[in-house]
């Protein structure tokens, strides 16, 4: 750009672009330097600013250029900028909550391909159960268990496949306020339109600034008969203050007259105060903590009371919380969460650790726990859980994992250090022994088991003692402890004797 020259086609195309700045903003530009050289302050306060202006920026036409869509092509540069495959924690969560049936429909205004690189990393690539959908043909082709719904396109298809789907990347005025009469969308149009209208939505940056979100939700809402007052709310930002947009959503959603009138109550429901990556981490574990207990309590005698069943149950808030409280870098923590249960899960099906993908505790939503097969053994292994937080919040044993020991679940008393395995039968654990995981003749290990052909609440009750007096190792039958035990202080106390604890 020539900074002198007046009819520098970069320079006329720059100043329309900043007269979207007030001029006390215009004050903060320091346009003889590099913009990552710029006072993070100022740097922040412009890019923002702009940001929200991002339509009417990206409008701007450059002289000499006849393609509408350069200044998004060629300066913000699509090709280099949205086709990353690093995925950060709320992308990974995002794929995990979908692959364990929480999420069906992922509506997403980003061109990124990072929950696309997220599931890769998690299922691997062959086949996917999240389907990239964006026109007609990619509706009727998706046979997945969830749509990611990019309904202003999407980078990667657009470099893949420019003569179908660059057109398709929503970004400038004109389309924006066009998209209600652009045909290409119209499949997609209709299925937002169905889910304002039938499903609850969580919603995680999203200021609902433009306008043809706003008018989904607008036509979306008509007749839809959504409760303000209902327990379950039907629409949550996550946000620490409403947007405008945001509130129109909900005036939508709720009706005018409504709205008006409980506008207190409709705004301060509909906020979750928390920002992508602790909420999604806090959701990732809230649900596979309830479908952990859905499963301990299959897993505990019918005849149990109910408080009986929730007393073993709670044990689980304890591993939860306890993970939690792990948390401080979210990327980091999910990496090992998603360690720890890949691990875990491997070991506990398989006897090995070379499977390498995420294995959802169900794939199906927890309303449909009950059709996991009881054979897999995952009630008892909910069960042996429960157990293990129930000695952790009492103060017996702390609970962590070894993942540099190959050890999936480590309990530390006070020094004395006992690794614990959950295997799902006896071919299982003997599957550990054959691949080294266990060691037959180890004093410090557990195996507890799902089920086992000698079912005996132990193998070898109180432990299996060599000449050495040391206990050995403890091989522990959850379905016969489980069956033997009177109500829920009676298994704690078996379960404690029998591991030798």
């Amino acid at each position: 750009m020539d900074p002198a020259g007046n009819d520098c086609r970069y320079k006329v195309a720059l100043e329309q672009v900043i007269a979207q700045l007030s001029p006390p903003e215009r004050q903060l530009l320091h346009l003889d330097l590099p913009i990552e050289d710029w006072p993070a302050d100022d740097r922040k306060t412009v890019t923002c600013r702009l940001a929200g202006f991002y339509s009417e920026v990206l409008e701007t036409q450059l002289d000499g250029e006849a393609e509408a869509d350069f200044l998004l092509w060629q300066a913000v540069d699509v090709p280099g900028s949205f086709t990353g495959d690093e995925p950060d924690a709320e992308h990974l969560c995002i794929v995990m909550l979908t692959l364990e049936g929480a999420f069906r429909d992922i509506s997403s205004a980003n061109w990124d391909y990072l929950i696309e690189a997220a599931e890769r990393e998690l299922a691997g690539a062959v086949g996917s159960q999240i389907d990239v959908c964006i026109c007609a043909g990619d509706f009727q082709g998706a046979g997945g268990r969830a749509k990611l719904l990019k309904y202003h396109g999407c980078a990667v298809k657009a470099v893949a496949e420019p003569d179908i789907y660059r057109r398709l990347l929503i970004a400038r005025t004109p389309q924006i306020q066009g998209y209600r009469l652009n045909a290409a969308y119209n499949v997609m149009r209709g299925h937002l339109l169905t889910l304002v209208q039938q499903r609850r939505t969580l919603m995680i940056g999203f200021s609902a600034q433009d306008n043809d979100v706003q008018e989904i939700f607008v036509e979306g809402a008509q007749h839809s008969n959504w409760d303000w007052n209902a327990a379950l709310k039907a629409f949550i930002f996550a946000e620490e203050a409403l947007k405008q947009g945001q509130k129109g959503v909900l005036t939508s959603a709720y009706g005018e007259a409504n709205y008006h009138a409980n506008r207190v109550a409709i705004e301060a429901n509909a906020r979750v105060r928390a920002f992508a990556k602790p909420l999604l981490i806090a959701l990732l574990l809230n649900v596979l903590e309830m479908k952990a207990v859905a499963l301990t309590d299959l897993g505990l005698p019918a005849a149990w009371l109910v408080h009986q069943k929730a007393a073993i149950g709670a044990g689980l808030r304890q591993l939860r919380d306890g993970a939690a409280a792990t948390a401080a870098d979210p990327l980091a923590f999910v990496r090992r969460l998603i360690g720890a249960l890949n691990h875990g899960q491997d070991l506990f099906q398989h006897g090995n650790t070379d499977h390498g993908r995420y294995l959802p505790i169900s794939r199906d939503t927890l309303q449909q726990i009950g059709g996991v097969n009881a054979a897999t053994g995952l009630r008892q292994a909910s069960v042996a859980l429960a157990l293990l937080g129930h000695g952790a919040g009492a103060g017996n044993w702390k609970v962590t994992n070894d993942a540099a020991r190959n050890t999936p679940i480590l309990l530390d008393q006070e020094g004395k250090t006992t690794r614990v395995f959950l295997a799902a039968n006896d071919y299982v654990a003997s599957s550990m022994v054959q691949n080294g995981h266990v060691d037959p003749d180890s004093h410090d290990t557990v195996v507890l088991l799902s089920a086992s052909a000698t079912q005996r609440s132990a193998r070898f009750p109180g432990g299996k003692y060599g000449r050495d007096a040391k206990v050995k190792l403890r091989e522990i039958c959850m379905t016969s402890l489980i069956e033997h035990a009177t109500d829920a202080a009676d298994l704690l106390e078996s379960f404690k004797r029998s591991a030798s604890l």
